[in-house]
């Protein structure tokens, strides 16, 4: 009797978890823009969907003859964004070109090697030695920006209850062309080291002559939730400084 009893509630526990996952799978998902807009979850289908993207990866500062590694560790020098984006059909009917734009927070750090520093003198900003051994010397930046890209690659239609259609994009293999408009709002040189027994470190910030409007291309490929990127900074770092240098960062992509 207690076995029958276990057994019944047993099948029916797998048939209401099996009934809840045909109820949840019939209901069309969630978009950040039905928050605006009460009757958007209702209708047939939408041209544009969001969704939240981030990604991490490794920093570079390239020119003047400077290759990855030499100004800046490799290991310790990376990026980091985290945004919302946007993804609008070209095509009322058709999937394989979108025009995809949103906004990023993205952090960039630099490590920089031989004992040297960013420092600013007479209104020109240069890496200068430090004149002790460091324990670490990084410099970082905080900025908005705005992705713009087309990305190709079609997506499936899926029916939902209602005979509501959204385009289902687990599977789909896309690549993203475009690049990127942002602002620099902080910039901090931290030196870490150790003096007569004790760990000191020191921050400077926004003393430094930068250009903070930046700009770049950027690409990335792979399936939809899951990509790799690369991106090259078009515009120099520093302001009128004798380091003509551009941010050079790749990584891994995700939404």
């Amino acid at each position: 009797m207690k076995k029958l009893l276990l057994s019944s509630l047993l099948l029916l526990l797998f048939t209401a978890v099996r009934a809840q996952d045909d109820q949840d799978v019939k209901k069309a998902p969630v978009d950040f823009l039905d928050l605006f807009d009460s009757d958007r979850r209702e209708k047939e289908n939408v041209r544009t969907n969001t969704n939240l993207v981030w990604a991490i990866g490794w920093n570079q500062a390239l020119g003047d003859g400077n290759g990855i590694g030499d100004d800046y560790r490799f290991w310790g020098s990376g990026v980091f964004d985290i945004g919302l984006e946007f993804s609008t059909r070209l095509q009322p009917n058709d999937d394989l070109f979108r025009f995809n734009y949103g906004l990023d927070l993205r952090f960039q750090s630099l490590r920089i090697t031989d004992n040297r520093q960013f420092a600013t003198n007479n209104n020109i900003t240069d890496l200068v030695p430090v004149g002790i051994d460091t324990d670490r010397s990084r410099f970082y930046q905080f900025s908005l920006v705005a992705p713009l890209h087309i990305e190709i690659g079609r997506r499936d239609l899926k029916t939902y209850k209602n005979g509501i259609k959204r385009y289902h994009d687990d599977d789909a293999f896309v690549v993203g062309l475009g690049g990127y408009l942002g602002y620099t709002t902080t910039s901090t040189q931290e030196l870490k080291f150790e003096r007569e027994g004790r760990d000191v470190t020191t921050t400077v910030t926004n003393d430094f002559e930068i250009n903070n409007f930046n700009y770049g291309v950027s690409m990335y490929a792979g399936w939809y939730d899951f990509q790799i990127f690369a991106r090259y900074g078009l515009n120099d770092i520093l302001k009128d400084s004798p380091i003509q240098q551009q941010y050079f960062s790749f990584g891994f992509r995700f939404r």
